[in-house]
């Protein structure tokens, strides 16, 4: 039988424990998620001090802390975001909503972000379109390491369709403007951004079609299913949607 003198210092440091982690709940500690974002200024984007930044990445801190977590992101490309995902290395992605490829390997909350806009930008003097499929056969200007959540499919197995790529979107507008494509796919905030530092009256466009954007949790993430049962619990409408 061990004696008080061996037991006793025992006794000590299981309750220094307990007494930290109190301490910590005390101090506002909260558990650690790891996420992910595309630079997709300016709504998702890495600030010139090297932060992330823009109004999503806003709302969903200030989400996260109500719910009681924090997120450590970190911006990365779309495919490496999607692999991260599906093997566990992120917890969750602030990005799409109900993208076909993560289906079986995420879950999401009940509620969305405001919705993003994809359009088809051309010159005046081209016809408009009013659907995907109407761009079938057409030349066509895409960003490169957008997935534009494979809606693009029927467009680009038509043999006709001939497709570039470009780096931004201030490249692709130069490009659609020098005649190097009839159409610009690409999506209404960061095209809006960019307009405002180019001067290109004679680019207008049509509206193709629109998705929600959300949080994407792995499900391969410890208690997910509570975690995402804490963000719906402090989700707000009015305070968290970015809707307009």
């Amino acid at each position: 039988m061990l004696g008080l003198h061996r037991i006793l210092p025992v006794i000590i440091a299981g309750m220094m424990l307990l007494t930290a982690a109190a301490w910590a709940d005390e101090e506002g500690q909260r558990p650690v998620l790891k996420g992910a974002y595309i630079e997709f200024p300016p709504l998702t984007y890495t600030s010139g001090q090297g932060e992330p930044a823009g109004p999503y990445m806003e709302a969903t801190n200030r989400l996260a802390r109500e719910a009681g977590y924090e997120i450590e992101w970190r911006s990365l490309p779309i495919d490496r975001i999607y692999l991260y995902l599906r093997k566990g290395k992120l917890d969750l992605w602030l990005g799409s909503q109900g993208v076909p490829a993560l289906s079986d390997s995420t879950l999401e909350p009940d509620f969305s972000f405001r919705k993003i806009r994809l359009q088809a930008y051309h010159l005046h003097g081209t016809d408009p379109v009013a659907s995907i499929l109407d761009l079938r056969g057409h030349h066509l200007i895409l960003i490169r390491g957008y997935t534009y959540m494979n809606r693009l499919d029927p467009v680009m197995k038509a043999k006709e369709t001939r497709v570039d790529q470009a780096s931004t979107h201030q490249a692709a507008l130069r490009m659609l403007k020098a005649g190097r494509g009839d159409y610009l796919l690409d999506f209404e905030a960061p095209v809006t951004q960019a307009l405002e530092r180019l001067s290109l009256p004679e680019i207008t466009h049509s509206p193709i079609t629109t998705w929600g954007t959300t949080l994407v949790f792995s499900r391969k993430t410890e208690d997910v299913e509570h975690i995402i049962r804490d963000f719906e619990g402090a989700w707000s409408e009015e305070a968290h949607s970015l809707r307009r």
